[in-house]
């Protein structure tokens, strides 16, 4: 098998979101389907000014969390402008390349021009690449690359197919700016050069950069790398994903309670289906067995929060959710006190609630009533007459109870209703809500588990005090 060299290429721009998230998953599945193949991860701050090491730490930080570990040294884009810069020379020095002087009035002016459909070329400087004085000007000047103006260029994309673009079509785009340096444009082909990457993997809004970025590979007499192009992830309502749909931070969604699990689960199966399986789960290990890259749909996918929901439930429900929630109690400093002042508690609350929770965070506020040391009931709350005959009978039982457990506990129950006729919500619901100030929740007999004896009986002798 060819060894493939893929990569990612973030901008420190912002921090690491979903649709980003994607395109690294899936560039480190093609490359772990071979053990000689490798992933890289390059950051590529040529915007200085909204680049920002915080953003940077949180694409590293995510990628790490979520398992994606790249091969060797990351590649720092702005430290390599040397090498940038020495390309752009070579272009000009065989004449691919040409100096433009250009005033912004012009160009605004050509881009005007270009928009309207006046001009039949995209080009934005007709003039200057045959002006002597101009070429022979040693400052103020940008480098751009002289794309031709005839013919087509058919690119093979794994995804899209073959697709051609007519050259006036394409831009002849700046290389090294009027402080020389050097544009995204140059760089990321000059980089990728350089790392040897053979399987190019990005999302399709880098399509035309391609095609314009063809002709620096073949000026250059390099090798052209295969191309990949991933359809945009969606929203719900069609557009494509943002804040304004939720958390799309991968951190954030960390910090949320979600599992890594889940997020990749949910990910590689936008646009791609695991044929040689009937259920939807699948880790990390089952995909790079089964994904082909070519199978992915050519159509944006829908991102949809409670299909993550749906994943995330399922790996918290698995044998290592638990490990999972005292973890992530660990990292949070409210949470942890609760850990360490009562493990045990911690666990039950966990395993009681963890079939109906979407994320670890659902947990915070039952946990802060289970804990409550100073619980109050809600005395605007009034109960049934019917309940009131029988709680203090049912309060004197339970209270006698000596192997406190909830198979215990759960047969008194029964018992208790069947001895006296009723049906269970007229004493479960408003127990209940005695408990924990709420109708809706787990089991009565799991609530007495996670209090303990003592809490349960203090809690409801409230309402006899009252």
């Amino acid at each position: 098998m060819t060894m493939l060299k893929t990569r990612f290429a973030p901008s420190p721009t912002g921090n690491l979101h979903l649709g980003g998230a994607r395109t690294a998953l899936i560039n480190y599945i093609v490359s772990k389907k071979s053990a000689s193949s490798k992933f890289y991860l390059r950051i590529e701050d040529t915007d200085h000014e909204r680049s920002k090491q915080e953003y940077t730490d949180n694409i590293t930080n995510s990628l790490k969390w979520l398992g994606l570990d790249w091969d060797e040294n990351i590649q720092v884009q702005s430290k390599r402008s040397s090498r940038h810069q020495e390309v752009a020379k070579e272009l000009l020095q065989k004449k691919r390349a040409f100096k433009c002087v250009c005033s912004e009035e012009k160009i605004t002016n050509q881009r005007k021009l270009i928009r309207e459909n006046k001009n039949y070329s995209k080009k934005i400087c007709t003039e200057c690449k045959d002006d002597i004085d101009i070429q022979s000007k040693d400052r103020d000047y940008v480098v751009r690359l002289d794309v031709p103006d005839e013919g087509n260029l058919k690119i093979n994309d794994t995804i899209q197919g073959d697709v051609s673009v007519a050259n006036l079509q394409l831009d002849d785009f700046i290389l090294l700016r009027k402080d020389q340096s050097p544009t995204y444009m140059l760089s990321v082909v000059v980089d990728d050069h350089d790392l040897g990457i053979n399987y190019i993997i990005r999302g399709d809004d880098h399509f035309i950069n391609t095609f314009r970025q063809y002709y620096i590979y073949k000026f250059m007499n390099w090798d052209v790398p295969q191309y990949a192009h991933i359809p945009l992830i969606h929203g719900e309502d069609g557009t494509k994903l943002s804040k304004r749909h939720g958390a799309v931070n991968i951190l954030d969604l960390k910090k949320d309670g979600y599992l890594k699990e889940a997020i990749i689960n949910n990910l590689i199966l936008l646009g791609w289906s695991n044929n040689n399986e009937k259920s939807e789960t699948i880790d990390l290990k089952e995909i790079i067995e089964n994904f082909e890259i070519s199978n992915l749909s050519k159509s944006s996918s829908i991102f949809s929060f409670d299909k993550l929901d749906f994943f995330n439930n399922f790996y918290l429900r698995k044998e290592n959710g638990i490990k999972e929630f005292i973890n992530f109690c660990e990292s949070d400093i409210e949470l942890n006190k609760y850990l360490q002042k009562d493990n045990t508690k911690m666990k039950n609350i966990f395993n009681v609630y963890k079939k109906d929770i979407k994320k670890i965070s659902d947990l915070n506020d039952s946990i802060k009533v289970y804990f409550d040391e100073n619980y109050k009931i809600n005395k605007t709350e009034k109960l049934s007459s019917e309940f009131d005959i029988i709680f203090k009978k049912f309060l004197n039982l339970i209270g006698e109870i000596d192997d406190w457990n909830r198979d215990n506990i759960q047969i008194i129950i029964n018992d208790f209703l069947k001895n006296n006729k009723i049906k269970f919500p007229v004493l479960g619901k408003p127990v209940r809500f005695l408990l924990i100030n709420s109708y809706q929740g787990p089991s009565i007999s799991d609530i007495f588990v996670i209090l303990g004896k003592k809490d349960t009986i203090d809690r409801l002798n409230q309402y006899i005090g009252d």
